[in-house]
């Protein structure tokens, strides 16, 4: 309702100001095929008043099975005195966190995520409700984030509490970054409180940039239920305790590079090492030897609108090539007993093209795609489905004939 109503304040202060720009857009989608009709109408208002930014928006969703649904979405930007920034809006990527541990990312967000944050050099605090736990249950969070800074260190603590259907729950980070010369340095503690357990984590990063050697060392013990709780992904993977060290050393013209990494999870029960060596001459041929956790040979050779790469241990070799007229690609797995060609023309109509066959099970796949028109406005058809890229997917699927279609204006 609090939300709901700064929306409505917002709108009237909109209508109501003077000597603003205005500037007006939209974007028409839509696809139909095998899972039915639907299209997206959304429609957007941006205005600037002196120190304040403000853009409102309304996405209209309807289809063959989905009945109308209006989406508002909004954002202001309002700086305070230059002492502060305020934002809030609702349907939008919201904020960032700044600790290693990525608690919050402003694209973790649902239908009716909203928002309102102050943004402050060393102090920022803000509310957020019905934002997506890992979970995927919704929650309403409070947050405050601070940044002291001593010479060249600097301090960052973060505290989280929300509150979702399961309970409630909070969260702490205490950080400390700092940089001499080429090197660099981080180090965080976390912390979080769910239904009466708590898990913890704690990273070391270590790094060297400039001249001579370069690389990184990395240290990390993470519980199997520390997690980033308001983002997609976990920047550390949760369940796991070791070190990684990443090394590139310049000796004449070759680049030598090494990566150890010496992972388990935290009951000591699974591995998860990795060891490879690599030989860089230029920009143009590279060199990879991957000892763990599977082996690989791999020679790579680049030049202007070309790629050669092959691995001799897995058989798998791959050809990329640029034309005037558009691109292809040749991958062939030996031991798989796969090959793959795409095929991209950009003409008066762009084209896609995608054909692999699998020897072993004398199975065979086709994607295609035609699109016409621009950025802007095109009209797509596309028939199977593309792999993305991936020998082994898609294999199997039955054909499916799709038509898309946007506008922007």
């Amino acid at each position: 309702m609090y939300m709901r109503g700064v929306f409505f304040v917002l709108f009237c202060l909109t209508v109501s100001a003077a000597a603003s720009a205005v500037e007006l857009s939209g974007e028409l989608t839509g696809a139909a095929g095998p899972e039915g009709f639907n299209q997206s109408v959304y429609l957007s208002l941006h205005r600037q008043m002196d120190s304040v930014d403000l853009r409102l928006g309304v996405q209209c969703d309807y289809g063959q099975e989905r009945i109308l649904q209006l989406t508002p979405r909004w954002q202001l930007e309002a700086q305070g005195a230059g002492l502060f920034l305020l934002r809030a809006g609702q349907n939008v990527d919201h904020y960032t966190s700044s600790d290693l541990f990525r608690l919050i990312n402003k694209n973790q967000r649902a239908r009716g995520t909203s928002y309102a944050v102050v943004q402050g050099e060393q102090l920022s605090f803000g509310l957020l409700g019905q934002i997506p736990l890992r979970s995927q249950e919704l929650a309403d969070a409070l947050f405050v984030e601070s940044v002291f800074t001593v010479g060249p260190l600097a301090f960052t603590g973060l505290q989280l509490r929300f509150l979702g259907p399961r309970g409630p729950g909070a969260a702490a980070v205490l950080q400390v970054t700092g940089s001499l010369g080429a090197w660099e340095a981080a180090a965080a503690a976390g912390w979080v409180y769910e239904r009466g357990q708590e898990c913890r984590g704690t990273v070391f990063e270590l790094r060297k940039t400039g001249s001579g050697v370069r690389g990184g060392f990395s240290w990390q013990s993470v519980d199997p239920g520390f997690e980033s709780l308001f983002a997609k992904s976990n920047r550390y993977t949760p369940n796991r305790v070791g070190w990684e060290l990443n090394l590139t050393l310049p000796v004449g013209p070759l680049e030598a590079g090494m990566t150890l990494r010496r992972h388990t999870d935290a009951a000591l029960t699974r591995r998860y090492d990795r060891l490879l060596y690599t030989v860089q001459l230029g920009e143009n041929v590279g060199l990879e030897w991957r000892l763990e956790p599977t082996r690989a040979l791999a020679f790579r050779y680049s030049g202007d609108g070309f790629l050669w790469q092959f691995d001799a241990v897995n058989q798998v070799l791959r050809h990329d090539r640029e034309t005037q007229g558009g691109r292809w690609s040749f991958r062939a797995d030996g031991q798989r007993k796969i090959f793959r060609i795409e095929l991209q023309l950009e003409k008066t109509l762009a084209w896609r093209c995608v054909f692999k066959y699998d020897f072993s099970r004398q199975l065979a796949h086709h994607f295609l795609r035609v699109r016409w028109g621009t950025a802007n406005r095109y009209l797509q058809l596309e028939l199977g489905e593309y792999d993305g890229g991936n020998l082994a997917a898609a294999f199997g699927q039955p054909p499916k004939l799709k038509l898309s279609w946007s506008q922007r204006f």
